[in-house]
């Protein structure tokens, strides 16, 4: 009978430990996808100096208005 209890007694001090270990790891798991995906990852800020690549419209070229069409 003390065997039994002495199993039992380890079973829920190593329960208790994975339970901890799971939370931890959840936590964990938590922070890294919202360091990943959260809100700061799709920041577009513009640096000052760096020229835009699209703000200018387009348009067509001397060399295209001279060729046939």
């Amino acid at each position: 009978m003390d065997e039994l209890l002495e199993i039992i007694k380890k079973q829920a001090a190593t329960n208790q430990s994975l339970t901890e270990e799971n939370f931890l790891l959840r936590e964990q798991v938590a922070y890294l996808t919202q360091k990943l995906y959260g809100k700061s990852s799709e920041k577009n800020t513009v640096q000052s100096g760096q020229m835009s690549l699209f703000e200018e419209e387009e348009t067509p070229s001397q060399e295209d208005s001279d060729l046939p069409r």
